[in-house]
């Protein structure tokens, strides 16, 4: 009786791997291809990945039915594990919906401290509280393709072996994209994608159209695979200068050598970026990360920690001087607190030497200085004054191109489609209420990884932990100067590095591996 039931298991798991296989390559293709098209940030893009993903979801629950298991033979578990999180997105979504649904001028005049306010009184009993119906719509659509691809991520992730290699497919495409950059800064590429202007001059961009979320793709996928090679870390008592150094040849010849070697070309595209807040953002996530990991685990090994501080000698000091890691460093000096003024003497540290085409297309050098720290945070500040007018349900998702307008001091020049800060923005687009369900949906998944370094002695869920809290950290830093989460690709890769944690906690030690 109890070979029958092994076989009858044996024969269920079968069943089940073969019923995802396709969908969940099908989602690891999504991850790949989807920074490729100027990083999916354009509506039309938006638009094929909706029904890409919608796709994917009616499949998966097409072959689900039709397989005809349970929910417990197919990780039905890990919806137990990540509740919260679903919660919040689902509460998200409702947000987002409650702003594009007409209401009594009187309910949204209640939520409003402006007025009499432009943006709701049209003459009409019923407003919606956003500014722009359509904007937000779109807003609603990127939110439910992220919805859906965590919903998929749930469903199809169920085992650490598809975890790892969920990983891996992230991590490749990172790598992918820091070849990209490093071949077209190298060869000074300038061309039209789909009537947008993109030139790789003076840094590297990958297949991104802004080299600040080129830069925050690699700050969350670096993180990945720095968390995938702790997870591959063992702690072995070294007796002899022989065990030592048949230690050191087995590394060299591993699968982990490659990995470093990954994340070396990684650490060089982004440094290509020469963005000066995503080069922080990552060395200061980890070694803030690599500080609290070591303190707080119980089960911390020596090779974790010797790793860590190799990747913050090896990759800022060695790889960092070879590719050019002072002209980030000279663009941080030349950064100032205060906005210049026409007045002011050149800075001492110049900033960017930045190429233009004339009219007759021959290239045009000039010196500019660097955008100071007001300059880029000075517009949000002011935006700011938009979320005392709307507190509480915001503006609408997707709609501070047209809130700032009216806003904006007569100082503040040329067309601010985002606010150059997440926090400002998402203050001013979903008021107070969203606010803080992006707060919860954060801490939850930061708390829950803690928990796992603190905890849990499996050292692949103690790497998990560490590269989603280590992606979030960098993210969350990168977000006070610039708008990453604004961006499709980087917003549903922030989702995915959030639900780490809870596949992990889901993923038990007796958790049966499927075969893919």
């Amino acid at each position: 009786m109890e070979l029958a039931g092994d076989f009858s298991t044996s024969l269920r798991s079968r069943a089940v791997d073969s019923m995802q296989a396709p969908g969940f390559w099908g989602l690891m293709l999504v991850f790949v291809l989807m920074p490729l098209p100027l990083a999916s940030n354009r509506p039309w893009l938006v638009s094929i990945w909706g029904v890409v993903v919608g796709g994917l979801v009616l499949w998966h629950i097409w072959r689900k039915k039709s397989a005809r298991v349970s929910a417990d033979s197919t990780g039905g578990g890990q919806w137990q594990r990540g509740r919260v999180l679903f919660v919040l997105m689902g509460l998200w979504l409702l947000l987002l919906a409650v702003q594009i649904t007409p209401m009594p001028i009187a309910w949204v005049q209640a939520l409003v401290h402006a007025a009499p306010s432009p943006y709701v009184i049209d003459g009409s009993a019923f407003a919606t509280v956003s500014i722009d119906v359509f904007s937000t719509q779109l807003y609603l659509v990127k939110g439910l393709i992220f919805a859906a691809v965590l919903w998929l991520v749930f469903s199809l992730i169920d085992t650490p072996k598809r975890l790892e290699l969920m990983v891996k497919v992230l991590i490749f495409s990172g790598f992918f994209q820091a070849l990209i950059a490093v071949v077209l800064l190298a060869t000074g590429a300038s061309y039209d994608l789909f009537f947008v202007p993109i030139d790789h001059l003076m840094r590297g961009k990958g297949t991104f159209v802004y080299h600040n979320h080129f830069a925050g793709y690699m700050e969350l996928t670096l993180s990945l695979g720095i968390g995938l090679m702790i997870a591959k870390l063992e702690d072995k008592q070294v007796r002899n200068w022989k065990q030592r150094a048949s230690n050191w040849l087995s590394l060299i010849v591993s699968k982990k050598a490659l990995l470093r070697i990954v994340l070396i070309i990684m650490v060089v595209g982004l440094i290509a970026s020469r963005s000066r807040m995503g080069n922080s953002a990552f060395f200061i996530s980890l070694m803030l990360v690599g500080v609290l990991a070591i303190i707080l685990s119980k089960n911390a090994t020596k090779s974790t920690i010797v790793f860590i501080a190799s990747l913050i000698i090896l990759d800022v000091v060695i790889v960092g001087g070879v590719v050019g890691i002072e002209k980030v460093i000279q663009r941080i000096e030349a950064t100032n607190l205060r906005a210049y003024s026409t007045d002011d003497p050149a800075p001492a540290v110049s900033g960017d030497v930045v190429a233009k085409r004339d009219n007759q297309g021959r290239l045009r050098y000039q010196q500019l200085r660097e955008e100071s720290v007001e300059a880029r945070v000075g517009p949000g500040l002011h935006a700011l004054e938009i979320s005392r007018d709307f507190p509480v349900l915001g503006v609408g998702g997707g709609t501070f191109h047209l809130a700032f307008f009216p806003y904006r001091p007569i100082e503040v020049q040329g067309f601010y489609d985002h606010a150059h800060n997440d926090y400002f923005e998402f203050a001013v687009e979903v008021g107070a209420v969203g606010m803080m369900l992006l707060a919860l949906m954060t801490m939850h998944s930061m708390v829950y990884a803690v928990r796992i370094l603190v905890n849990r002695r499996d050292q692949f869920a103690r790497g998990m932990a560490f590269a989603s809290l280590m992606g979030v950290v960098a993210l969350l830093i990168h977000s006070t100067v610039d708008f990453n989460l604004q961006n499709t690709t980087n917003g549903l890769l922030f989702i995915v590095v959030l639900s780490i944690p809870y596949l992990v906690g889901a993923q038990g030690r007796g958790t049966k591996k499927l075969t893919i």
